[in-house]
Order: structure tokens, then sequence, then C-alpha cells
């Protein structure tokens, strides 16, 4: 009567492990799975986000160079509207923008008017332009541009790479003499240099050709 209960104890136990074994098997290969699918699928992007960003942008540098032209000489604020070009890296032609040399000159002039300077943006034509991938008021074309500009001063300078970083040179500019009313400099950081490239496939500006 003893060996009918030890019996089915153990029978009862070889059924639980029957059991629950091919269910411990399948848990570990879904974990693998999730691992392989994780590994690979994941999205560059991703892994992108765990680098560190740099704590300035381009802004803080463009707010400094304003800020020094604008303390240097007064006369852009007495009259005259005031034009803002890109800035070219001083072993070329001068005649290339970069996205890098586009933005900053985008932040120059809002500096520019934050810092109540009358700025004149050339680049604006007489119309919108309504085009199948949107609508647009501004032009890189001097075919569509007027020929002749009220500008009195102009703001340009040069940029020089460095093993660091980027140097920047900018100086205020009087047209009808040109004459440097005004200069100023700052070095941008290669973090922040490459903050601003790496969201463009190319750092050169596609120009339309007129």
């Amino acid at each position: 009567m003893k060996m009918i209960p030890l019996l089915l104890a153990a029978l009862l136990l070889t059924a639980c492990v029957q059991h629950y074994a091919p269910t411990g098997a399948v848990v570990a290969s879904d974990e693998n799975s999730r691992a392989g699918v994780t590994d690979a699928f994941a999205l560059k992007s991703q892994h992108a986000a765990n680098e560190p960003l740099p704590l300035l942008t381009i802004n803080e540098y463009s707010r400094v160079l304003v800020h020094e032209l604008m303390s240097n000489h007064r006369s852009a604020q007495e009259g005259g509207m005031v034009g803002v070009t890109d800035f070219a890296y001083v072993d070329t032609a001068l005649d290339q923008g970069t996205v890098l040399s586009n933005h900053l000159s985008e932040a120059i002039m809002y500096d520019l008017h934050k810092f109540g300077v009358a700025v004149l943006d050339y680049k604006v034509t007489d119309y919108i332009r309504v085009t199948p991938s949107g609508d647009f008021a501004l032009s890189r074309d001097f075919t569509e541009l007027s020929s002749s500009q009220p500008i009195r001063f102009v703001v340009t300078g040069t940029l020089t790479a460095h093993k660091q970083g980027v140097l920047v040179n900018a100086r205020l500019i009087r047209i009808d003499s040109k004459q440097v009313v005004a200069a100023a400099r700052t070095f941008v950081p290669q973090q922040v240099v490459t903050a601003v490239l790496s969201n463009t496939g190319h750092d050169k500006l596609q120009l339309k050709q007129g």
C-alpha cells in the first residue's frame, strides 16, 4: 500500500518535468531571438543619440561676432541697410559657400536685427514661387533678384580650417568706399562645426546657375 503513493508521486514529478521543460526552452529561444532582432534592426540614429551633443551652437558664436562688430563701430546703426554674405574659406577662390557659412550668415542676420540694425535680405524675390515641392520667396539665382539693392554696408568674412575647429574673421565694410569700419573674430570648436554639418549629406551649397 505504501508503494502506490510513492509510485504516483514519482509519476507526477516526471510529468511536471516533461511539461515545463519545453516551455523553458521556448522562453530562452525567444529571448535570444529578441536580442538578434534588436541587433539586426537597430538604427544608426539610435546609436547616434548616445553621442554627446555640443553645449553651444553656432548661434552663440554669431552673437559674439555681432557684438564685437557693433562695439567697434556704430555707423551701421546710424543709417543705411546692411547686407550679410556667406563667409568663404581663405584657401579657396572666395566664391564657394558651405553649409557652415550659410548658417553663420543666417545667424548673423538674426543677431544684427535683434541689435537694432536695419538688415536687408537681398535673396528675397519680387514674387512667391509656387512649385510642387513647396512655395518659396528666397532664391540664389541672381536672375530672379533685383539688380539694384539699397545696401550701404555689408558683413562678410573668411573661415580658416583648424585641426580643433574653424577660425572666423568677420568685417563690416562700407560698400561705396570699401572701407573696413569694424572687424571681429572668434573660434568655433570642431564639435560645434560637426554638429552643423552632420545633418546634411554634404557641406557644399547647391547653387542654381543663372
